[in-house]
């Protein structure tokens, strides 16, 4: 199997996660996404939703980033900004679930994380707006008056997290080896197609 880890960027509410999920069972791995939060906030023995909060309201640049990675690399952590510290702490945890062997990353720029590897396929998924909104309201229960600043706010957090820590666009085509429509192909074809590109050999 040429692919071990794959990565899964998604837009809100467009089925990102119920893809991973489902393809973590037809491929019988883990799928980690609010697990890395429930770690990370597990060892600064804090919450999952302050975690979240503090990626919500970062404001780091990637150079700072890259600039306090290499600082944490050579054991030198004080000075570091708390969003630094949280980044570097997520893709530390990251490193460690890709290391017990196969497994589905669920956001958390996990593709750019685990960049040097080179058994990961990077997955973008979106759908248009209407879909996703559709979503939201039937699959997430979020009002259906206040869907559409949700579906805003979300995409603008994650966008931000990871322009913020990768330097790159969320939805860059350059960063993935797919980018899968799935109001258009539907969740169950997205899974067909990624299953499809793991399972096969050179």
């Amino acid at each position: 199997m040429k692919y071990k880890i794959i990565a899964i960027e998604r837009e809100y509410a467009s089925g990102g996660s119920e893809i991973g999920k489902r393809l973590a069972e037809r491929l019988g791995i883990p799928c980690y996404g609010q697990e890395i939060l429930q770690e990370v906030a597990r060892l600064r023995g804090t919450t999952p939703e302050q975690i979240a909060h503090m990626e919500e309201s970062s404001t780091t640049s990637f150079l700072y980033t890259i600039a306090q990675a290499a600082r944490m690399a050579a054991g030198n952590d004080s000075g570091l900004s708390q969003e630094s510290k949280l980044y570097l702490e997520e893709a530390k945890v990251i490193h460690e679930m890709a290391e017990k062997g196969g497994c589905i990353f669920v956001g958390r720029c996990a593709g750019r994380v685990l960049q040097d590897r080179k058994d990961v396929l990077k997955v973008y998924i979106y759908a248009d707006r209407a879909f996703r909104l559709q979503r939201a309201v039937e699959v997430y229960h979020d009002p259906a008056e206040a869907a559409e600043q949700i579906l805003r706010r979300c995409d603008k957090r994650r966008n931000g997290f990871y322009t913020a820590n990768t330097g790159q666009r969320w939805d860059d085509k350059e960063g993935y080896h797919l980018m899968l429509d799935s109001g258009k192909l539907g969740i169950e074809t997205c899974v067909d197609i990624i299953s499809g590109a793991v399972s096969k050999r050179d």
